[in-house]
């Protein structure tokens, strides 16, 4: 082969290979400081992938429902709340048994005067309490004050019926107070022997009786 085709072919091979390596090859433009990088090539970055909103949008779908299920909760507080508030208001008598098994719990309670507890009581702070619990009426701590009271209605004594309050004393000063039961009976706070049941006949509490009355 003369010299003249060998350099012939070796310039075809030559073009060869650098149409090769710029047809290969990414271009690459110059380095930019201001980047810390190489410019993008041309057409680059219209290339590049959208960024995606999906994960971002999830999270924030992610963070309502957690905001809607912590209203959920603070809604189910609130109304257990107002459940426990409205269960707070005195029950009514029918669900207590009757005035006698009520009143009956204080039984045994010794005389303390000024005192209105299941353990220490005196005759008018049994009755308030009585009273309170089971028809959620408020008196005062006080039998001659409970005499007076005008709310009360005077009961003669043959109309007597349970839960009517019953006052002895003398024509000048009431200072003992009880609450009927049936069966001419009455229940209140004895100086000597505390909370028991007397009959109104009793020879000591008949002749001081002073009158009965109605609240309810």
């Amino acid at each position: 082969m003369a010299l003249s085709q060998k350099l012939y072919f070796r310039t075809l091979a030559a073009i060869g290979c650098i149409c090769l390596v710029n047809c290969t090859m990414p271009v690459r433009t110059g380095y930019d400081r201001s980047i810390g990088d190489y410019k993008p090539a041309p057409g680059q970055a219209a290339q590049s992938e959208p960024v995606q909103e999906q994960p971002a949008a999830q999270e924030q779908s992610s963070v309502q429902d957690t905001s809607t299920h912590h209203k959920t909760s603070a809604q189910k507080v609130k109304e257990a709340a107002t459940r426990k508030e409205a269960s707070k208001v005195a029950p009514k008598p029918e669900s207590r048994g009757t005035l006698e098994s009520y009143a009956r719990g204080w039984l045994g309670a010794k005389y303390v005067y000024g005192q209105a507890t299941k353990t220490k009581t005196d005759c008018s702070g049994f009755v308030m309490q009585v009273y309170k619990g089971y028809y959620n009426i408020a008196l005062d701590h006080s039998s001659s004050g409970m005499y007076k009271d005008s709310r009360g209605s005077k009961v003669s004594r043959g109309s007597l019926k349970e839960g009517d309050l019953v006052f002895f004393g003398s024509f000048w000063k009431i200072d003992h107070v009880g609450i009927y039961l049936n069966g001419d009976r009455f229940i209140h706070a004895s100086t000597s022997k505390g909370v028991m049941i007397s009959p109104m006949n009793d020879k000591y509490w008949s002749h001081k009786y002073q009158g009965g009355r109605r609240f309810k």
